[in-house]
């Protein structure tokens, strides 16, 4: 006699038809979900990341800001990807999790930044000019520390705000569906 509720516990499904966990299977760091978010740390991973590669060719000078294809396309690509992931990803909070991926790619910037400023022809030998103007606002002493200051600040101002972009998109996408899904079950 066959057992339903046997054949669903032997297939990996509870009785409800719902997957069960693996009992001796911990979460993966990667798969667990980032604070704030609905977001799983490997995606926030690679959304942060896809902008690193044009920050440090454009601070090593390797490739220069607004000069070829290949800085358009490292500059554009990393947002591109957010806002395709912004439609087509189903989540609970659209929003923050786009709005903590503009910040954390902010502050990915100030760390690359910093940690570049010495090297080369990096941004720390050719800051915007107008972080010279607002660094020499200040005494000597605390010019170089207002001139960090300032271009972190530019930095974290990028992140957020492509964050917001992304996320507003992010929830419009999901009101749409939504919407959708409330005139279909009517």
């Amino acid at each position: 006699m066959m057992n339903p509720d046997h054949d669903a516990m032997t297939n990996g499904l509870t009785a409800t038809g719902k997957q069960r966990a693996a009992p001796d299977r911990k979460p993966r760091a990667l798969d667990r979900r980032v604070p704030l978010t609905d977001m799983p740390v490997w995606l926030m991973l690679v959304l942060v990341g896809l902008g690193l590669p044009r920050t440090v060719l454009a601070d090593l000078d390797i490739v220069a800001p607004e000069s070829s294809l290949l800085y358009y396309v490292l500059a554009l690509t990393p947002f591109a990807v957010w806002v395709l992931v912004a439609i087509v990803r189903r989540s609970r909070r659209p929003f923050a999790d786009f709005l903590v991926v503009g910040v954390l790619y902010g502050l990915s910037l100030v760390v690359v930044h910093q940690v570049l400023w010495g090297v080369g022809p990096s941004l720390g030998h050719q800051p915007p000019e107008s972080a010279v103007d607002f660094a020499n606002q200040f005494s000597p002493a605390w010019r170089g520390l207002a001139l960090r200051g300032f271009t972190s600040g530019i930095a974290v101002v990028i992140g957020v705000g492509a964050g917001l972009a992304a996320a507003v998109i992010a929830a419009a996408a999901h009101g749409g569906r939504a919407s959708r899904a409330r005139r279909a079950a009517s």
